[in-house]
């Protein structure tokens, strides 16, 4: 299932138009990775000059930049190559232009900051669904049991040929850090283990406003709430 998924990965994508969530369509026959638009593949338009800090306080840098179908920051080597960032969980944070990624099993840009709390959000491209075609062109379905994110473990993922129909589909989600550095994903759930103490608050709060998680105004909102709480 795992070289499946790898295989799949390796394709053209295809907006679908009309629907507020990124979708792409990737079909049979098309060669992937490097048809995949660099616009929607990366967070910048280049890559970029960032600084990485480490955990122990040693600084890198190099050129980089962030790759959301692989969920991996990459940077250009010294021979020109385009390499994925080992060591992850030595990496504190990377600066990249005006904006900060947090390290913490995932890659996490900074939203916004208000006192000890970060507002922070990931972005990955994940296959959703793949569908078989048959002999006689008939589609079937063929569902994946969740969200997959895509590895760049292998490179052959850059040359490799889609052999079903795929979709995949862009997932923005919004995590609240800490003043430790630790990151939560917000959810009801979570926010509930963190601000036990404000139960009340939070509870009329969600009740008032009705908070979208996947909606950054509305994160950013609930921020300020939680700010003041602390």
């Amino acid at each position: 299932m795992r070289f499946l998924l790898v295989l799949l990965f390796c394709m053209q994508l295809l907006p679908l138009s009309g629907q507020e969530i990124k979708t792409y369509k990737v079909n049979p026959g098309q060669k992937v990775y490097d048809a995949i638009p660099p616009a929607e593949r990366y967070a910048y338009p280049d890559f970029e000059s960032g600084l990485v800090n480490f955990r122990n306080g040693r600084l890198g840098g190099g050129r980089m930049n962030y790759n959301a179908i692989l969920a991996e920051m990459e940077f250009i080597s010294d021979k020109g190559d385009t390499l994925g960032l080992d060591d992850r969980e030595t990496i504190r944070t990377i600066v990249i232009s005006s904006d900060t990624f947090f390290v913490d099993k995932r890659y996490l840009q900074k939203v916004a900051r208000e006192g000890k709390l970060v507002l922070a959000r990931s972005r990955v491209i994940m296959m959703s669904n793949h569908r078989r075609v048959g002999a006689m062109g008939q589609e079937s379905d063929a569902s994946v049991d969740a969200f997959t994110a895509l590895s760049s473990s292998g490179s052959p993922l850059k040359t490799m040929v889609a052999q079903e129909i795929l979709t995949f589909k862009e997932h923005i989600t919004y995590y609240l850090g800490d003043a430790f550095g630790s990151f939560r994903q917000i959810n009801k759930k979570n926010l509930s283990a963190m601000f036990g103490s404000h139960k009340k608050e939070l509870e009329k709060y969600m009740d008032e406003q009705h908070p979208n998680f996947v909606k950054e105004e509305d994160m950013r909102k609930m921020l300020s709430f939680l700010a003041g709480l602390d």
